[in-house]
C-alpha cells in the first residue's frame, strides 16, 4: 500500500506541473516598478564638466552639482570658452620648463586700461546674443508674456595656481558681456 500511495502522489504532482502557466501580469508589474525606479533615480544635465590634463582644481566639500551654464576653462596655456581656444597666454622659457605658469597676456589682448580681454569679450557677447535669440523664439514666457531674461551664468574652471589678477580680468570681461553669476568649479573631496 505505501508504494501505491507514492505512485498516486507522483501522478497528482505531475498534473499540477502540467497545468502551471507563467503569470505575465506579475512579471509586468515587476518590470514597471524597476522602470519607475530607474526613471526617478536618473538625473539629466546638459553640462559635462571634464578635467583638462595638467589642470589642478581647488578642492571643495560641497555636494552641489553646478547648474546648466556656459563653460570657461583657464589653463596655463590658454583660456578656452565652450571648447574653443579664445586667448593664448604668453609663454616664457621659464614657465615652459617649470611647473609655475605665468598667465601673461600677449600685447594687444587687453583693452580698457588692461582689464578687458577683447577676444574673450567677443566670444561671450556672441554666446549671449545666441542665448537671447533662442529665448525670444522659445515658448517659455514670464507672467507678463515676455521672453525669459538672460540668466548670465558662467562656470569657470580655473587652475588653482591662477593669480587673482588674471581671474579678476576674466570676471570683469564676463561682467561687461552681461554675465553676472560666476560658478567657480572645484574638485569634490571624498569624505
Amino acid at each position: 500500500m505505501p508504494a501505491h500511495r507514492s505512485i498516486r502522489h507522483r501522478r497528482v504532482r505531475r498534473k499540477i506541473h502540467k497545468d502551471f502557466e507563467l503569470q505575465l501580469t506579475s512579471m509586468m508589474d515587476i518590470l514597471v516598478i524597476i522602470l519607475v525606479f530607474l526613471l526617478k533615480s536618473y538625473s539629466t544635465s546638459t553640462n559635462s564638466f571634464s578635467s583638462v590634463a595638467g589642470l589642478q582644481l581647488p578642492i571643495s566639500k560641497s555636494q552641489e552639482l553646478p547648474p546648466d551654464s556656459l563653460h570657461l576653462i583657464v589653463t596655463p596655456e590658454a583660456i578656452t570658452f565652450e571648447d574653443a581656444r579664445v586667448v593664448e597666454f604668453l609663454q616664457t622659457p621659464d614657465s615652459l620648463s617649470s611647473s609655475q605658469a605665468t598667465y601673461s597676456f600677449k600685447p594687444g589682448d587687453l583693452t580698457e586700461g588692461n582689464m578687458l580681454i577683447a577676444a574673450l569679450f567677443d566670444s561671450l557677447n556672441k554666446a549671449r546674443e545666441k542665448a537671447e535669440l533662442l529665448r525670444q523664439k522659445s515658448p517659455a514666457r514670464d507672467e507678463k508674456g515676455n521672453p525669459l531674461p538672460f540668466d548670465g551664468i558662467l562656470a569657470i574652471q580655473a587652475d588653482k595656481r591662477v593669480k587673482y589678477d588674471t581671474l579678476r580680468k576674466i570676471m570683469y570681461t564676463a561682467g561687461a558681456a552681461q554675465f553676472r553669476t560666476f560658478r567657480l568649479l572645484a574638485t569634490r573631496q571624498d569624505q
